[in-house]
């Protein structure tokens, strides 16, 4: 089937909308200043991951039939594996079932649909997004800059409450489309222009 691949049925986008505003009221709330504890952080982190991806459009190329999986991979050490794991086991995303996978060093990601770099990948993110150039994949991760590097969309901790950019730059380069839904509610952030000759 032509088009693009997404979840518009209207009882999804308010369905989704109200899980993206409960997180936002969770993760909003001042805490203490030692933050939020890691594991109720990473749980919601991972929640709002899939939250996110429901309110993606992907190009129907991305997908080799409509019944075919839509692919969360993890590149590298992250504590986030394991409760995106229990998040998304048996659900679906815009009529495909989801699926996680680990994606090892060296590999390549571009079948992934969803990839999420953890921090152990750091000082590796601009050879990662390079290798995946025009592939329609949703990056997604944690560390500084890593939006402004070309990374699609960037959680972080703002005076102990957990934020979002979206590097729309990003987004376009990979031929995907974010729901202005989302886009309204996080940062909007543009790729850092490299000077000539510069890695």
């Amino acid at each position: 089937m032509a088009g693009r691949r997404t979840a518009s049925a209207p009882s999804s986008v308010r369905a989704g909308i109200s899980l993206v505003l409960l997180w936002l009221s969770l993760t909003g709330a001042p805490r203490a200043q030692t933050g939020p504890p890691p594991s109720f952080e990473h749980e919601v982190k991972a929640s709002f991951v899939y939250t996110v991806a429901k309110f993606v459009d992907w190009p129907a190329a991305a997908f080799g039939d409509p019944g075919a999986p839509l692919v969360f991979g993890i590149l590298g050490d992250d504590p986030i594996e394991e409760p995106l794991q229990r998040t998304v086991a048996g659900k679906s995303v815009g009529g495909h079932p989801v699926e996680l996978i680990r994606v090892k060093e060296g590999e390549d990601p571009v079948h992934c649909h969803v990839l999420f770099v953890g921090r152990s990948e750091a000082a590796h993110v601009d050879e990662v997004i390079a290798r995946l150039g025009n592939s329609s994949v949703l990056t997604v991760g944690e560390f500084d800059h890593f939006a402004q590097r070309g990374g699609v969309l960037r959680l972080r901790l703002d005076q102990n409450m957990v934020r979002f950019e979206v590097n729309v730059d990003a987004a376009e380069r990979a031929h995907l489309q974010i729901s202005s839904k989302i886009l309204k509610l996080g940062t909007i952030v543009h790729e850092r222009k490299r000077k000539a000759g510069s890695p």
